[in-house]
């Protein structure tokens, strides 16, 4: 079923709709194109859809260019008054935008005007590419892995991001009868 279709400056990375109440209509997109050359770049961009499935219509209506995006994430519902989205990006940093004015009850403003996802915060926790992320259940941290096997812990305060800790992680992976495990040969870890 084709309710509708959109164009992206880029290769699509991720997607993710908002979970957060009223917001629901609000699809995120993020893209990654590796421009080659003499000195190559990693760009990117973070869209931000109205989506009308009663009408079969998407609507862009916010674009920021950023970084190669390789994934982004909504903070987890009931966790702030207005919705955080989080970008792990080719550069290096993990950025938090705060999602404003384009709830169901609001009417989206023109899409040249801006201000739909402003930054609220942005590090650079690795000289490596953060490769994806994932939110605790109360938003105040974040888990990054990062493109030298790295994971990063970070969290997330009124002063803005900062990496509590990182340990090389490459050789481990969930155990998929107890997701709090990550086993190793015959060692686990908790």
């Amino acid at each position: 079923m084709d309710v509708a279709h959109c164009y992206l400056e880029g290769n699509a990375d991720a997607v993710e709709f908002c979970p957060h109440d009223g917001y629901q209509n609000v699809l995120a997109a993020s893209t990654y194109t590796l421009k080659e050359g003499e000195q190559p770049t990693r760009a990117g961009s973070i869209s931000l859809f109205d989506v009308n499935a009663e009408k079969g219509n998407l609507e862009l209506f916010h674009c920021v260019d950023t970084a190669g995006v390789f994934d982004i994430k909504w903070s987890p519902v009931g966790s702030s008054a207005r919705p955080l989205l989080a970008q792990a990006d080719a550069d290096g940093y993990l950025r938090l935008y705060s999602l404003e004015g384009c709830s169901n009850e609001e009417k989206p403003r023109d899409k040249r005007a801006g201000g739909f996802l402003d930054e609220v915060s942005g590090e650079r926790i690795s000289s490596s590419m953060c490769l994806f992320l994932d939110w605790n259940p109360s938003a105040t941290s974040i888990s990054v892995g990062l493109s030298d096997g790295s994971v990063s812990i970070t969290t997330i305060a009124e002063s803005g991001i900062e990496k509590l800790q990182e340990w090389k992680a490459h050789d481990f992976c969930f155990d998929i009868h107890q997701p709090h495990l990550m086993p190793k040969s015959d060692i686990c870890c908790i």
